[in-house]
């Protein structure tokens, strides 16, 4: 979860790299983050849907991920082309990721909860 909302934290902190170190900063951060995300997904998919359907939430998963990778940068060029910066798509291309690692916070508390009305 942490991950997830420092690799959202990092994309939002782009555009306020002014030198060229401090963007090579982000970027090594970012590019932790985000193995560490890749990483951690298979446990937590196979935590979540158990043994059975582990490769096909996997699978779901990668390809709910290629819908913004492919859609996002022609976005981001409509902004830049409207703006005249890439200020604003670098904002916006945070918010979901740190969305996303709130909602994830939330689910051991569901689980928990769920486990409680078993017994």
């Amino acid at each position: 979860v942490a991950s997830f909302f420092f690799i959202g934290l990092m994309s939002m902190m782009i555009p306020l790299c002014h030198v060229f170190g401090g963007l090579i900063a982000v970027c090594l951060f970012m590019g932790l983050f985000d193995g560490c995300f890749i990483c951690i997904m298979a446990p937590i998919a196979f935590e979540l849907v158990g043994a059975q359907d582990v490769s096909q939430a996997i699978g779901f998963l990668l390809g709910l991920m290629s819908i913004p990778m492919t859609v996002g940068p022609p976005i981001a060029g409509l902004l830049r082309d409207h703006l005249g910066t890439y200020d604003v798509a670098f904002y916006l291309a945070g918010v979901p990721p740190i969305i996303g690692g709130a909602i994830l916070c939330f689910i051991p508390w569901v689980h928990e909860r769920q486990k409680l009305k078993e017994r």
